[in-house]
């Protein structure tokens, strides 16, 4: 989908969500309801289903693992940076955000605690068990997510194409060995690593990469959201694998899932009976 103008973008793991505005963006929006767009898996919330859609996907109820945090520290991301426009369809969306922010944080406190290894760190540490090292690539929100899981357990090296930006990393776990993301052999002492792709690397650079090193590669796991769409060759578990091993825990969390979705159903009423001026109506969303 092409940016609009006077919208708000929000990427995710999984989605690239637009705020658009139903006056400005009429075309845009008629094109994405009628499948004119490439690739034509486009979404369309109006209203109270755009609202509910956004607390479902902030409070991590459509993630493949249930109430995932990583997708509420990226919508906080979001609001940090995100460039409201000064209008007031700029304020009413600042507003709106801020409402989803105190929403999702009551729904996550009361309903979505506690629920096991529910996290991308858990799955990789357990897929990595008794491997003597793991090259975690990339140093953003996923790998410090994976990082406490792997720590003590094995070790670990974080390969990243600046490792003096990523300083502050080193320093909050001074047990990782940071090195540069590079056409070089990292010097490995082990014969034997796993490696874990959390950055949105080529395959065919990871490729190029794993060839000039000395430490052999038993096992693979690529957290990329391009896995199927540019997949990597040889022996690889590929996010959506992962996901497939927590099918078994889904009976046991449905009914925090359900009764999440009922406190949402409520927020969602009382969203849309406050008395709010809105000059260009409810606003649509795409995802």
């Amino acid at each position: 989908m092409p940016a609009a103008l006077n919208g708000l973008e929000w990427q995710t793991c999984l989605r690239r969500i637009l705020f658009l505005n139903a006056n400005d963006s009429r075309a845009l929006i008629e094109a994405a309801e009628d499948q004119k767009l490439v690739p034509p898996t486009v979404e369309v919330f109006r209203g109270r289903e755009a609202y509910r859609f956004l607390l479902e996907v902030i409070c991590g109820l459509n993630s493949p693992i249930v109430g995932e945090t990583a997708v509420m520290g990226q919508f906080k991301e979001f609001l940090l940076h995100a460039k409201f426009p000064k209008t007031p369809w700029g304020t009413f969306l600042r507003d709106l955000c801020t409402n989803l922010m105190i929403d999702a944080k009551r729904i996550r406190h009361t309903h979505l605690q506690k629920l096991g290894s529910q996290s991308y760190g858990s799955l990789v540490r357990q897929n990595v068990k008794g491997m003597p090292a793991v090259a975690v690539l990339g140093n953003g929100k996923l790998a410090r997510e994976i990082l406490p899981w792997l720590i003590g357990k094995t070790k670990v090296r974080v390969f990243c194409r600046n490792p003096q930006k990523a300083a502050d990393l080193g320093k909050e776990y001074p047990e990782i060995e940071l090195l540069r993301y590079s056409a070089n052999d990292a010097g490995w002492k082990e014969t034997e690593a796993a490696l874990v792709i959390a950055a949105p690397l080529k395959a065919e650079h990871v490729a190029n990469w794993t060839r000039l090193q000395s430490a052999n590669f038993s096992k693979c796991l690529d957290l990329r959201g391009e896995a199927e769409t540019d997949p990597i060759s040889g022996p690889v578990i590929k996010l959506h694998e992962l996901f497939d091993a927590l099918r078994s825990e889904r009976q046991r969390l449905e009914s925090h899932v359900e009764a999440a979705r009922a406190e949402i159903n409520q927020l969602v009423q009382r969203q849309t009976q406050q008395a709010q001026f809105r000059p260009f109506g409810w606003e649509d969303l795409c995802a």
